[in-house]
């Protein structure tokens, strides 16, 4: 072999040896993900080298320089670490198992995550599963004894009815409501969000958490993220659908026809007169007739998959709850778009929903009561069918609630379309600017038509109507978002710092118009081109703007994963104040030691021990768009001159240009624990809460000429609490459970120094109230006479204490008779999973509340309507030893004023959700296509344990009956202040009890 030759064969050795070595190494990439979807911040190294990378927000990695036949390691806190060989692969995905021993996860913050060792503020999560398989028209109310530190009050069973969500106790007396965040938009609630879409859930509780979020944070703040898909997974189709129905899970003790007459006629001779009726025959059981079952059904498909730099999920969803209540039910559909796209150092992720809801109320069941059960149930030579009270066959006055609930022709059409676009680029490596810009338009259609009827002269406000009405109001909320930041991540020896700087612009537009007429030319025509031109017409409309800038930093800093500090502050500027009080500065700091990491710390008990404790303040701004500038009215203040009409403006609405920022002062402490190799956790947390310059829409006397209440900064709030959290999981053979408990404790719910007394509604037309709010008493308590147990047997009226021992019954007697704050909530829930099948049971608890019952307000004392079957036992003077007064028209004693004898106590414990799952698993049925198929039964409001004499003790607040009687128009009434009328259970929709059947597969 000469030279040359040589020289030529050792240049393609090299070559060839060149490529074989290239050949040997290779880049790998996949997604981490768990059962609830992609992991961020999996550590995952090739074994016995340094080489590593850890997954992105999304589960996602790629690691180059891999042997073809290496092992790859990876690991994660709260997971078992999992080894893997490649065997040549270059895309590899990988489904991490919880690990018993698991403490730690990764949870979503604001603008950003953090590994839950690390956090030094209070932050609860909670996972899709864990809400997923509770049927509800408002995913809201799967909240229910989830988490610590969460309260929802559910306006009884009403499909498509809101919710009352508190954090920590109420903090704000004109919007207590958190913020919500979807995928970095920020929202008013998340009840159009479709469950099934949710991939997990974080409750940021103190000011360290959530003061990133500032203005609107005072509350706490829910941020959801939506499921986007992986990266390298193969399209996979999931199908759910679940059929089922609701029932009612109690009804009420009325007496019958023949027992009202007697009651009547009791009633008229304790008053001294000689009237009487004769009972006529008829017994009608109106709540028999109102309340039946009702059908449940949901169906919702998703697709989701990915590809080497790209992922996304798409689905659709229908819900459909006709109600248990005539006249009521609740239809939505719902769409969702998510994916996420890699260009090089730039990555756009996208999330966009799409959501339509129709609601129909029954606006009448409960109102003043009950109907009367000697009124027929029709009556076809009235205009309408219906029959009304006669008084001289049922008495004085009353109403046919049935009558006027299936007469009334209403529905509430939304329709939102909510979406945000975030564009990151990775400047350097740790350092990275992004661009976040979302939207939400939310499109309302109030609509109510009531024909022309006839019933009775008696009450003929409610019982005649002579010409039809109708309201048509429409309505555009349009919210603008804009938010570039810039983050920073580095790790140096043992320290470890995050920073994120950013700006907020957040637009709100709101535009309304609408008409409220009467005498459309028939009653089939039901539409507004078909009233006529009258000055009767009432023009309905509004035009309203307001903004809020902001700009925000956070810095993080970690020693050794031991020593923890965290400090935010964000600058907010909001129009609705005047100008020189628009600005508000809000800090935070927090700090937390992980003590268990210590050399010293040698407890073979227990294995984990963090301590952690924050302070900081947020602001809040009033609810209304124009606070601090009177408002005036057009054409509501008309006169004649000369004959003729002169359009005229009247001022509605005082203001105060004076008004600041509500500020919400927070002191938080709390421990993290972890026994028996960490599969029991425990976590705590002791807060107190300052409000100051407490925000509140005030009503001012008539006298003053306005018709609307003003905005003040009415004093001080305060609020102290202490939480638990206790989990215990733990993996035996085929069997897995999670059990788990938590509690929030209200040790201190009271208003500070307020200078005057804030009012709650009336309820009644008599105009009483029963809720107010008192300088260093409850917010929002009850106030009445205390009365004994039992009445005077002379005279069968109550016998009212004196509270002040001054030898009188006044005035001065009026105390405190109720609080509806809780004194504790709670929840035990407990899921497990034995070879094939899963099971869940969720209960939930409130302690310590107390309801003013105006169901039976009205159903014993009112002077008409349909009555309970406790009068049986009211006062006669054959029967002198009872509780229950004598039954009046007149009531010249007084014993429909408040009193402690409509208060009852409101605790309750609830077997909430029961849910059986069995799976048959992949190739089950042949089928290599078919990836899993469950079949489940589901139960909820399975059974509640309670002395609450009412339908159901989960009552949220009165937004309706005499509340907002005298307000608005016929369909499109003010809605009341939910916090100012806490606990009044007026309406509430009675609860039901559903049963649902449900497949879910995955192809």
């Amino acid at each position: 072999m000469n030279r040359k030759t040589l020289k030529q064969f050792m240049s393609l050795a090299m070559m060839l040896f060149s490529y074989i070595s290239i050949a040997q190494t290779t880049q790998v990439s996949g997604t981490v993900s768990d059962a609830d979807g992609p992991l961020p911040g999996v550590n995952i190294v090739v074994k016995g080298t340094t080489n590593g990378v850890t997954t992105d927000f999304d589960g996602n990695y790629a690691i180059a320089d891999v042997a073809q036949d290496g092992i790859l390691v990876f690991s994660y806190i709260g997971y078992a670490t999992q080894e893997i060989a490649l065997n040549g692969k270059s895309s590899l995905n990988v489904t991490m198992q919880a690990d018993a021993q698991a403490l730690s996860e990764v949870v979503i913050i604001g603008y950003g995550t953090s590994n839950k060792r690390e956090l030094t503020g209070s932050v609860s999560t909670i996972k899709k599963d864990a809400i997923v398989n509770v049927v509800a028209s408002n995913p809201t109310t799967a909240l229910q004894g989830k988490l610590s530190g969460i309260q929802v009050e559910s306006f009884g069973g009403q499909p498509g009815g809101r919710a009352n969500v508190f954090i920590r106790g109420v903090n704000s007396l004109s919007n207590a409501s958190p913020l919500f965040v979807v995928d970095g938009l920020f929202v008013d609630n998340m009840d159009y969000v479709n469950a099934n879409d949710i991939q997990d859930i974080s409750i940021l509780k103190d000011a360290a958490a959530s003061a990133i979020y500032g203005a609107r944070a005072a509350n706490g703040v829910v941020l959801i993220k939506t499921t986007h898909g992986q990266k390298n997974r193969a399209t996979e189709v999931t199908l759910n659908t679940r059929v089922g129905f609701d029932t009612p899970s109690k009804k009420l003790d009325y007496i019958n026809g023949e027992q009202y007459a007697d009651y009547l006629n009791q009633r008229f001779v304790n008053d001294g007169e000689a009237n009487s009726v004769t009972w006529n025959g008829v017994d009608t059981d109106w709540q028999d007739e109102s309340l039946k079952s009702g059908i449940v059904e949901e169906i919702g498909v998703s697709v989701s998959g990915g590809g080497e730099n790209s992922s996304y999920f798409a689905s659709g969803n229908y819900f459909n709850q006709d109600g248990i209540l005539v006249g009521s039910g609740f239809k939505r559909i719902n769409f969702r778009l998510n994916s996420r796209f890699d260009f090089g150092k730039f990555t756009l992720t996208e999330s966009l929903g799409i959501t339509e809801g129709k609601l129909q109320e029954n606006n009448w069941y409960g109102w003043d009561g009950a109907s009367a059960p000697t009124l027929a149930f029709r009556n076809d030579a009235n205009d309408g069918g219906f029959e009304g009270p006669s008084s001289a066959i049922h008495g004085p006055g009353g109403v046919n609630q049935y009558a006027l609930a299936t007469l009334e022709d209403n529905q509430v059409t939304t329709r939102t379309i909510f979406g945000s676009a975030k564009l990151d680029y990775e400047i350097l490596e740790g350092l990275k600017a992004s661009v976040n810009f979302g939207i939400d338009y939310t499109s309302r259609n109030s609509y109510q038509f009531t024909p022309t009827y006839f019933m009775s002269t008696v009450d003929a406000v409610l019982n005649v109507n002579t010409e039809n009405d109708l309201t048509d109001h429409r309505q555009e909320d349009v919210n603008v978002q804009v938010e570039p930041t810039i983050s920073y991540e580095k790790e140096f020896n043992a320290h470890k710092v995050s920073a994120v700087l950013g700006y907020t612009y957040f637009k709100e537009t709101q535009k309304s118009n609408g008409v409220f007429g009467q005498g459309t030319p028939s009653n089939v025509i039901r539409n507004v081109g078909a009233l006529p031109s009258s000055d009767q017409l009432v023009l309905l409309g509004q035009n309203n703007n307001a903004a809020l800038q902001s700009y925000f930093g956070r810095f993080n800093y970690g020693y050794d994963s031991k020593y923890l500090f965290s400090a935010t502050l964000r600058r907010d500027a909001s129009s609705r104040f005047a100008e020189d009080n628009r600005v508000g500065y809000f800090p935070s700091f927090s700090a937390g030691w992980n003590i268990s990491d210590e050399d010293f710390w040698k407890s073979e008990t227990v294995n984990y021990f963090k301590l952690r404790a924050s302070y900081g303040e947020l602001g809040s701004y009033p609810d209304t768009f124009y606070p601090t500038q009177a408002v005036f009215a057009a054409n509501a203040s008309n006169t004649s001159f000369g004959g003729g009409l002169a359009n005229g403006l009247a001022q509605t609405t005082l203001a105060d240009p004076s008004l600041v920022w509500e500020t919400t002062k927070t002191f938080d402490v709390g421990v993290d624990l972890g026994f028996l190799d960490n599969r029991m956790t425990f976590s705590m947390d002791y807060y107190t809460k300052d409000i100051e310059d407490v925000l509140v829409a005030i009503n001012v006397p008539s006298t003053s000429g306005v018709s609307l209440p003003v905005t003040r900064n009415a004093g001080t709030l305060i609020n102290k609490g202490l939480e638990w959290d206790l989990t215990y999981r733990k993996t035996d053979g085929d069997f897995t459970f999670t059990a788990g408990t938590n509690f929030s404790f209200n040790l201190k719910s009271e208003a500070g120094d307020i200078p005057n007394t804030i009012l709650g509604p009336a309820i009644d037309e008599d105009l009483r109230v029963v809720n107010a709010t008192r300088a260093n008493q409850p917010i929002g308590a009850f106030y009445g006479y205390k009365v004994e147990n039992k009445v005077d047997p002379a005279t069968g009226d109550f016998v009212r204490i004196d509270v002040n021992g001054d030898g009188q019954i006044t005035a001065d007697d009026i105390t405190n008779i109720g609080d509806p704050t809780p004194d504790f909530t709670y929840g035990i829930n407990f899921n497990g999973e034995y070879k094939n099948f899963d099971f869940g049971l969720s209960f939930n608890g409130v302690q310590g509340n107390e309801i003013y019952n105006l169901s039976r307000y009205y159903s014993i004392l009112w002077q008409d309507g349909g009555k309970l079957s406790e009068v049986l036992n009211s006062w006669t003077p054959s029967n002198t030893d009872t509780n229950i007064p004598r039954a009046s028209i007149s009531d010249a004693a007084g014993n429909k004023a408040p009193s402690s004898f409509f208060v009852e106590d409101g605790s309750y414990f609830r077997l909430k959700n029961i849910d059986i799952g069995y799976n048959f698993k992949e190739g089950s049925f042949g089928l290599e296509w078919v990836k899993n198929i469950r079949l489940s039964l589901n139960i909820q409001n399975v059974f509640v344990l309670t002395d609450y004499s009412g339908y159901d003790p989960d009552v949220s607040s009165t937004n309706g009956g005499r509340a907002n009687r005298n307000t608005g128009v016929p369909g499109l009434r003010d809605q009341v202040n939910p916090l100012l009328g806490r606990g009044l259970d007026a309406r509430a929709y009675p609860n039901a009890r559903t049963f649902m059947f449900g497949v879910q597969a995955k192809f």
